[in-house]
């Protein structure tokens, strides 16, 4: 007898737009979420990388900018290595059109865009204090682009992401 196993995989950012979620094709199955990266997890893979991160307050600079974000920590560790630019370059470009995230950035600007809601939700966030409502939060956190465990506690996921956002939305 022949076993087929079946793996749907799906970036966070399927939930954005999804109007109605009991309908949606992604609400099944079973949910893996994978943590943003802890200092100490961004030292290793730097060192993996072959420290493109020269020192502490290289690494603690990154840490800030990217708030261990999965994807921003490996594209950005793997272009400081490959590229060979020095972080202070990199930092400079990590949150403009132009820059090594540029395409990730622009992906989240238009799915925000599309979305009337969302976009005043996230102009109110970028603003300042603003409460936040939890049908609102849930889907901006599924998302990838706000962190935290409820719409009471949340806040933007990266500095590259507000940074990015601020430019564009206000």
């Amino acid at each position: 007898m022949a076993r087929l196993t079946l793996a749907n995989a799906y970036a966070t950012q399927a939930h954005l737009f999804i109007p109605r979620l009991n309908q949606s094709p992604f609400n099944v199955g079973t949910r893996l979420t994978l943590e943003d990266f802890q200092p100490d997890q961004v030292a290793d893979l730097n060192r993996r990388y072959g420290s493109p991160l020269k020192n502490q307050e290289e690494l603690a600079r990154f840490g800030d900018l990217v708030s261990g974000q999965p994807f921003l920590v490996r594209r950005g560790l793997h272009e400081l290595a490959t590229q060979h630019i020095s972080f202070d370059t990199f930092q400079s470009q990590a949150d403009r059109d132009e820059g090594l995230f540029g395409d990730h950035l622009r992906r989240i600007l238009v799915s925000l865009v599309k979305d009337q809601t969302l976009l005043d939700v996230m102009r109110g966030i970028l603003h300042g204090p603003y409460h936040l409502d939890p049908e609102s939060f849930y889907r901006l956190r599924s998302a990838g682009v706000m962190a935290g465990e409820s719409a009471n506690d949340s806040r933007l996921r990266c500095q590259v992401y507000a940074n990015y956002l601020r430019r564009h939305l206000l």
